[in-house]
């Protein structure tokens, strides 16, 4: 009985072992990159429409609506631009009017190891194009948009990374870089 377990026991070790050789020897060989997820503006952008449409009334006297969203990426940068097409509708005097234009924000990249989730973070509003919106409403509308943006677009998960065999998962604890590659967002994992 000693030696059955004693046998199982050094297996276990062996198999312990060449799993160690072989990730060492992934990272060695691949300057210690281990795994690669490139994320399409497509994808990026599908998972964003789900999101939409949002609208958020402040004051009875204006609503902003962000009725959809788009990912773009740009080569060499860690940050995406998401432009939001936006109304805006403003109760003055008793009357209405209605506004459409559109909202460019920059935004960073973050991911959580435990839920392999890929989110947006530190969203900024790099543009604010309303056509014809009345200028002295202007500053109102601006601080809105920033404080409504940030809880739409701050944390939103973009894409979820399934752990597939032990290098991708010992891997998936520590994100090394993110960048952005011949129109995809890269996410290199590894030591």
């Amino acid at each position: 009985m000693k030696s059955k377990k004693k046998r199982a026991i050094y297996i276990i070790g062996i198999l312990l072992f060449i799993t160690v050789v072989a990730v060492i020897a992934i990272v060695i060989t691949n300057n210690g990159t281990i795994y690669e997820v490139k994320i399409t503006e497509d994808q990026i952008s599908s998972a964003l429409e789900e999101k939409f449409p949002v609208s958020e009334t402040y004051l009875n006297i204006l609503e902003v609506k962000l009725e959809s969203a788009s990912a773009k990426l740009t080569e060499g940068s860690d940050r995406m631009l998401v432009s939001l097409n936006a109304s805006v509708a403003l109760k003055d005097n008793g009357t209405g009017s209605s506004f459409t234009g559109t909202i460019d924000v920059s935004t960073g990249i973050g991911y959580n190891p435990e839920t392999g989730e890929v989110f947006l973070k530190d969203p900024v509003v790099d543009s604010l194009r309303i056509d014809n919106f009345p200028e002295e409403h202007l500053e109102a509308l601006t601080a809105i948009v920033d404080i409504l943006v940030g809880v739409v677009l701050d944390g939103f998960p973009i894409y979820v990374l399934e752990p597939e065999d032990i290098p991708t998962a010992i891997a998936s604890l520590l994100l090394k870089d993110v960048g952005i590659e011949d129109g995809y967002l890269v996410l290199t994992f590894g030591l």
